[in-house]
């Protein structure tokens, strides 16, 4: 049996099929900048090396078309039996389940809480419904991983009425994530109280025991917690309801404002990428150091939170694009944290090995480098999906 997994973002696309027996990679594609004449294609086939290419690619279904043309120089599409989505939200839904109209209808419920990741998710899942009718469509949510936080960690402060009716609560995100690293910490390390640093353009700061998340930093929507590239992360509701009543803001307009305006762009004003960020700061750019600094307190401020959470950590774990390749920022955000058992490595920090320790060997709590891997998690919970349909 094979699984596709279909990995959309908001201008690029990636792709893997695995055969469900093993869970080995068959085929993997990426295609970036879509929309634009010199989009990159990047695809392997299990056993060849990578194949790279620029070329126009119009629109998505333009990249999901030539990334299945390519798949199908091998592979039959007929021999897969379900395509998977790491779906982002939905109001009631959560889990791995079949995206029927009506889940797609829960999903379009939560759409304002992230409108960028419900529209790319729905877009492909439309695509591939034409594409493939015949086909399952699954989608693992990402607030799944999320559903043992107690519920003193995930309510919040509003009328409980409230609370009940519109489902106002901490949900959590990347939870595809958080639950892959959790699976690995343990494997190499034998860790079971975790705290997961999931930071790039999108971030978030998770503490795992046994296997399941007991807290994060994202709480309703994927727009909290931490800064994010251009997401502003936590912030007070009064302060937002003063900015939207002195600059005379709508809600769609202020949504927009947090989502695209804030974060590291918004503190900085130039990038919300941290390799432009650091090339700033050493062009002596203040604001550049604000956003970096602003960002490095934030993720500090949730690990000491977690070792209150968690009584302790086993394994500290970076992920994820800044996470995995930040050098400096992993530095700064555990500086001056040896009284609570995290002490870095200088030598093995700069090395930033693929995957591995980067504590010293003195250090009472474990940190690590751990690439993550969504798409693996999502095949093994389709596959599980598949065979208990199947059972019933």
């Amino acid at each position: 049996m094979k699984i596709l997994i279909a990995n959309p973002g908001s201008t690029s696309y990636k792709c893997k099929l695995y055969d469900s027996a093993e869970l080995t990679v068959l085929f993997e594609a990426t295609v970036e900048r879509i929309g634009e004449q010199n989009a990159i294609y990047r695809y392997r086939h299990a056993g060849d090396s990578e194949v790279s290419a620029t070329l126009p690619v119009a629109d998505y279904p333009a990249a999901v078309g030539l990334t299945l043309s390519t798949l199908t120089s091998r592979h039959a599409i007929a021999g897969v039996a379900a395509v998977g989505f790491k779906t982002v939200h939905a109001k009631g839904v959560t889990g791995c389940v079949e995206l029927t109209d009506d889940v797609l209808a829960a999903m379009e419920e939560y759409r304002l809480l992230a409108p960028v990741h419900t529209d790319v998710y729905v877009m492909a899942i439309s695509i591939f419904k034409k594409l493939l009718p015949q086909t399952p469509l699954v989608g693992l949510f990402e607030t799944h991983f999320h559903t043992h936080i107690p519920p003193e960690a995930a309510v919040y402060g509003i009328p409980y009425d409230f609370t009940v009716k519109h489902g106002i609560r901490k949900y959590g995100f990347h939870g595809a994530s958080h639950r892959y690293v959790a699976m690995r910490a343990e494997k190499l390390f034998g860790a079971r109280k975790v705290i997961s640093c999931h930071l790039g353009g999108s971030s978030s700061v998770c503490a795992i025991k046994d296997g399941w998340s007991v807290d994060t930093s994202m709480g309703m929507s994927p727009q909290s917690g931490v800064l994010n590239a251009k997401r502003v992360g936590d912030l007070d509701p009064y302060a937002l309801l003063y900015l939207m009543h002195k600059e005379k803001l709508s809600v769609d307009d202020a949504g927009k404002v947090l989502m695209s305006r804030g974060g590291i762009f918004g503190i900085s004003g130039t990038s919300g990428d941290f390799r432009d960020i650091e090339a700033s700061m050493q062009k002596g750019d203040a604001r550049a150091a604000l956003a970096f600094n602003a960002f490095v307190y934030g993720v500090k401020r949730y690990i000491g939170e977690y070792l209150a959470i968690l009584n302790g950590a086993d394994c500290i774990v970076f992920t994820a694009g800044a996470g995995q390749h930040g050098v400096l920022l992993r530095k700064r955000i555990l500086a001056n944290m040896e009284n609570l058992g995290i002490v870095l490595d200088d030598t093995r920090n700069t090395e930033n090995p693929n995957e591995g320790r980067i504590s010293s060997d003195t250090s009472p709590i474990t940190i690590a480098i751990i690439p993550t891997n969504e798409e693996y998690v999502v095949a093994k919970e389709v596959c599980a999906f598949l065979e208990g349909r199947t059972e019933s």
